[in-house]
């Protein structure tokens, strides 16, 4: 019995002790014990996404940017109202200083009022037009090439320039969108030679400007060029072009 106890039960608990280590070491390099490791990357718990800021337009400038020819009276303004609600954009009305007739040396003068500086102030979307009556207006385009189309672009966009300075004095932030120029004569004789020049005027804005990031040219000249998408003035958009014209901008907002 003695030999039992001393020799023949440490004998086999010492084996069932070498059996259990060998079995869990067996079980360690087979990796079929424990929690699984995961080494994948885990993925980034998703950032919750803050509501879109309010948009606060601005728009001034010439006839266009008043809305005239708009049938249902809207504009580029109102009708970009109604383009950001029906996107569910979160927007305030848009704020008109378009003035008809306006040329660049009106829209100067405009800057200068302490009231137009704190709207630009509190907007974070400024819609321009501005230069179509200086260009158009000055010469006859409607039936003949100007002779001096260079000249005139280059007095037309200095005045712009000084204009987008004095804005982005008011407010460096906020996203500028420039109307380009469409030829709204088409169907005249010089119809060519003037879609010409109003290329030429739209590429010197982008151009000049294009290196901003807050600046962006709309293009309006497609719009116009195969569709007959003018008010019956024959010079302004009518309801459908203001629209186009509108959405472009909301596009980009």
């Amino acid at each position: 019995m003695r030999r039992f106890f001393f020799w023949y039960l440490p004998l086999g608990a010492a084996l069932i002790a070498v059996a259990l280590f060998a079995y869990g070491f067996i079980a360690y390099l087979r990796g079929d014990r424990g929690e699984p490791v995961d080494f994948l990357p885990q993925r980034a718990a998703a950032i919750p996404v803050a509501p879109r800021a309010l948009i606060m337009p601005v728009i001034l400038g010439d006839s266009l940017a008043r809305g005239a020819g708009d049938e249902r009276g809207l504009g580029i303004s109102g009708r970009l109202d109604e383009e950001l609600r029906r996107r569910g954009i979160r927007a305030r009305r848009t704020y008109n200083l378009g003035v008809n007739g306006a040329r660049t040396a009106d829209l100067l003068r405009q800057l200068e009022s302490p009231n137009v500086q704190q709207l630009l102030r509190d907007a974070n979307v400024i819609v321009v037009s501005i230069g179509g009556n200086d260009l158009w207006g000055g010469n006859d385009w409607r039936n003949a090439s100007p002779s001096n189309a260079e000249e005139a672009m280059n007095g037309v966009l200095a005045r712009i320039e000084t204009a987008i300075e004095r804005i982005r004095a008011a407010n460096p932030r906020a996203r500028i969108f420039f109307i380009g120029l469409y030829n709204p004569f088409v169907s005249n004789p010089e119809g060519a030679k003037l879609s010409s020049l109003v290329n030429r005027w739209n590429a010197r804005l982008l151009g000049r400007f294009g290196n901003d990031p807050n600046f962006t040219l709309v293009a309006t000249a497609d719009l116009f060029s195969h569709h007959d998408r003018l008010s019956v003035d024959r010079f302004h958009p009518g309801g459908e072009g203001y629209g186009l014209i509108a959405r472009r901008i909301a596009e980009s907002v």
